[in-house]
């Protein structure tokens, strides 16, 4: 009973959920905004999440690229099953937020000062007096690949060029030939010791997050009460059912229209490895339940390693689905309108920056802040979703299980 105890307030949602209670009723006992400066600690987070984040996913899509060695058919089919899932999650996505979230404001729940946030140094949100639109269309989109420097992605956090960069280095030392497999060894030995000493310092940081919470939901309930959970119960709604619709009609096209699996075969293998993505948190310590899974399927160990496995780091439908759709809920919130152009922007930045995140705790919050920042959207909203981000963190993690396990259904069922 004791170890039970220990382990809960050793967890990170119980914290979270904690704090939330913690923080409401503070919020309570000092009303009309008497703990306004407590709301700039959730600025702070963010800050620091996209410090970090850029060189993390940098050295990931770089170490990936070196190291891996699969065919070119293999590869082709990997990713083209992995990007028609991601994409029509995307579609799932973006439809369900703009039929759900058109008629959202934040702006009048939380009175935020819309022009202000609008002519903030850090913003890239653009304005016509009462019609402001973020500033990231298809000409935006093309000026992102023309840098300043070698080193300015990193400095302004451009996840676009730091993919980019990390894919064009890759490809030139897996090109060089005078290269020998020694050096390449070296090479992946430092990336990946660079990579685990950003992880430790990323863990660090999701360790505060329950503080974080405690810090924005105190401030915001001080200034004005309970009508902000209202519109984030509504966003928790959307997410969830877009994950369900996501598993019913796009997993379950592969598994039990394409590989014709029956029901109960699918469900009886799957059932664990969902469950415990359920408990941990993390679709990347499921791995070896997940394969154990697929071999209880009879997928063959070439697809079951190269879809739950060697893909793991691109197959993430659950963070990308959950980041474009909290990416709208915030655009919508403040009163900032999207043409198809951004739309598109900002299904290509959510694949990309979920690209490596896996790994991490909180890895779609700690993605999601990224995409904010590159979109120039305001951050007020984001310490706020913190507060619910403790269960559709799991949800995510489930989903990124069962769309690791698709995959490599699907790769079989193709071969």
């Amino acid at each position: 009973m004791l170890k039970m105890i220990a382990k809960i307030k050793l967890s990170t949602p119980f914290q979270i959920v904690v704090a939330v209670i913690l923080g409401s009723t503070l919020g309570c006992v000092f009303p009309a905004d008497q703990l306004g400066f407590l709301s700039e600690i959730g600025r702070v987070f963010i800050h620091w999440v996209k410090l970090i984040a850029g060189p993390f996913l940098f050295c990931t899509i770089l170490i990936s690229i070196i190291q891996v060695d699969i065919k070119w058919s293999h590869g082709v089919r990997v990713i083209s099953i992995a990007l028609l899932n991601t994409s029509l999650a995307l579609i799932l996505s973006i439809g369900l937020s703009v039929l759900f979230f058109k008629n959202t404001s934040l702006t009048e729940i939380l009175k935020s000062d819309v022009s202000s946030i609008q002519n903030s140094a850090q913003s890239k949100v653009l304005s016509q007096a009462s019609n402001p639109e973020i500033s990231l269309g298809l000409n935006g989109f093309i000026k992102n690949f023309m840098p300043s420097s070698l080193f300015s992605p990193f400095i302004n956090n451009d996840i676009l060029l730091i993919a980019l960069l990390a894919l064009v280095f890759g490809i030139a030392v897996r090109s060089t030939q005078d290269l020998k497999i020694e050096s390449r060894q070296k090479i992946i030995g430092f990336l990946e010791k660079l990579q685990s000493l950003i992880s430790v310092i990323l863990h660090w940081i999701i360790k505060i997050i329950p503080f974080a919470v405690f810090s924005i939901i105190s401030a915001t309930v001080s200034k004005y009460g309970f009508s902000i959970f209202f519109s984030l119960s509504k966003f928790v709604g959307v997410v969830t059912l877009g994950f369900v619709l996501q598993i019913l009609f796009v997993y379950g096209t592969w598994i039990f229209g394409v590989a014709k699996y029956s029901v109960r075969i699918f469900v009886d293998a799957a059932k664990t490895p969902v469950l415990y993505a359920l408990g941990v948190n993390s679709s990347l310590a499921t791995l070896p339940i997940t394969l154990a899974a697929l071999k209880k399927l009879k997928v063959s160990d070439r697809s079951a390693s190269l879809g739950a496995g060697v893909a793991t780091n691109l197959n993430n439908d659950g963070i990308v689905l959950y980041e474009a759709m909290a990416v709208i809920f915030i655009s919508y919130g403040y009163g900032l309108p999207m043409d198809l152009n951004q739309m598109l922007t900002i299904a290509l930045t959510c694949i990309v920056a979920s690209v490596g995140i896996t790994g991490i705790p909180e890895a779609g919050f700690i993605s999601l802040s990224v995409i904010v920042g590159v979109l120039g959207l305001p951050i007020e909203a984001l310490p706020l979703l913190l507060s619910v981000d403790w269960f559709l963190a799991r949800l995510r993690s489930a989903v990124n299980v069962l769309s690791d396990l698709t995959l490599s259904i699907a790769l079989d069922a193709t071969e």
